[in-house]
């Protein structure tokens, strides 16, 4: 017989997964906006490079604030026991 994990359980395991999903992604807006922070005070400040740069850190930390937001949601579940 195989036994399933609670669902509390499954939801706890879910949340993780986003909360590594979530680490990557603020790595990466950070390596971003350390490559923008790199090329300012050059001559590339006012290139498409530089905007296209920008504007994916950008949408990675909207991104991030909009999965933490609807985590944080997720965080006050609490399953219906089967008996009362």
């Amino acid at each position: 017989m195989v036994k399933t994990a609670s669902r509390a359980t499954r939801l706890s395991d879910a949340l993780s997964k986003i909360d590594e999903g979530l680490s990557e992604i603020e790595a990466l807006a950070d390596e971003m906006d350390s490559w923008r922070d790199n090329m300012q005070g050059t001559n590339l400040e006012n290139t498409e490079k530089y905007s296209r740069v920008e504007e994916t850190a950008d949408t990675l930390r909207q991104g991030y604030d909009d999965i933490e937001s609807a985590r944080g949601d997720l965080d006050s579940v609490e399953f219906p026991g089967m008996f009362g």
